[in-house]
C-alpha cells in the first residue's frame, strides 16, 4: 500500500493541471474576477480565441408543467500569453468574470 501511495504522489506532478487564480497579469495591469468582460479587453486586449454558450433554464409550475426557457450566456476566452506562460481560460457569466484558469501547454 505504501508503495502504490509513493509512485503515486511522485507521478502526480507529471500529470497536466489546470490551475484556478483570481487574478490574471496582463503586462502592467492586473484583470481580476468580478470584473466586465469591457474591462477585461481594457486591461488585457482581444483574446486569442472566444466561445459562447447559452445556458437553458428549466422550470416547474406547481400544477407539474415543464417549461425551458434559455437562460444565461457563458462566454469562454482563451489568452494565449506566449512563450513561457500558461495558457489562461476566462470564464464569464452574464458579461462578468466569473474564474480564471491557468492551463498547460499542450
Amino acid at each position: 500500500m505504501r508503495r502504490a501511495l509513493c509512485a503515486l504522489l511522485l507521478l502526480a506532478p507529471a500529470a497536466p493541471r489546470a490551475f484556478a487564480d483570481d487574478v490574471l497579469r496582463c503586462g502592467n495591469a492586473i484583470a481580476t474576477i468580478g470584473m466586465v468582460a469591457d474591462q477585461v479587453v481594457a486591461k488585457c486586449g482581444e483574446p486569442t480565441s472566444k466561445s459562447m454558450e447559452q445556458t437553458p433554464v428549466t422550470t416547474r409550475s406547481r400544477h407539474g408543467t415543464v417549461k425551458t426557457a434559455a437562460g444565461g450566456r457563458i462566454e469562454r476566452w482563451t489568452y494565449d500569453r506566449g512563450y513561457g506562460q500558461l495558457i489562461a481560460l476566462l470564464t464569464f457569466e452574464h458579461g462578468m468574470l466569473k474564474s480564471i484558469e491557468l492551463l498547460p501547454r499542450r
